[in-house]
């Protein structure tokens, strides 16, 4: 893998295999505080609806495995069952939070690296500079989507969990 240093942060280039798509796919700490309070918050709504349950919530820290020496680092991932090892290997759930530089590959290349994964049931995006959430789900062979709104129940049915889509944006300048 190519890895740049700037600006205090390190970006990964190129990933060991480039079976994406044209595009690299970066993963990049930093970013708007809206983005970071949106990953926490979100985090925090999952973990709290989850609490007596066999799913874990991870932040963009974890690690989590596409194929051999091919990871990425979503922004928020719940997966259930027994994670072992560096790696998350059975995500349920994959969220991305939505920024101007990353929104093409979190719609792109990530989605399409997501959806090959048997255990990904559901890929949420989530806006950081207006409001809006939308859930694509699987479906059989098929992913179907939805665009939740303000004053919409947001849910996750491969969890059995919902919250409410103005908590997630609540005291959040966008």
């Amino acid at each position: 893998a190519k890895y740049e240093y700037l600006d205090g942060y390190v970006f990964l280039l190129r990933p060991p295999s480039s079976a994406y798509d044209d595009d690299a796919i970066m993963d990049m700490a930093g970013g708007s505080v809206a983005h970071a309070a949106l990953c926490a918050r979100l985090a925090s709504l999952l973990d709290q609806a989850l609490a007596d349950g066999p799913c874990i919530v991870y932040t963009s820290d974890a690690r989590m495995q596409l194929a051999e020496k091919r990871y990425l680092y979503p922004d928020v991932t719940v997966a259930c069952g027994e994670q072992t090892g560096t790696m998350l290997t059975n995500p349920v759930v994959v969220i991305e939070v939505l920024s101007p530089t990353t929104e093409k590959r979190d719609r792109g290349a990530k989605f399409k690296a997501y959806k090959a994964l048997p255990s990904v049931q559901e890929y949420a995006l989530i806006g950081s500079e207006y409001k809006a959430i939308e859930v694509h789900w699987r479906d059989g062979n098929f992913w179907r989507q939805y665009h939740y709104r303000e004053g919409d129940v947001v849910e996750l049915k491969s969890l059995g969990v919902g919250f409410p889509f103005d908590e997630v944006y609540r005291r959040i300048r966008l």
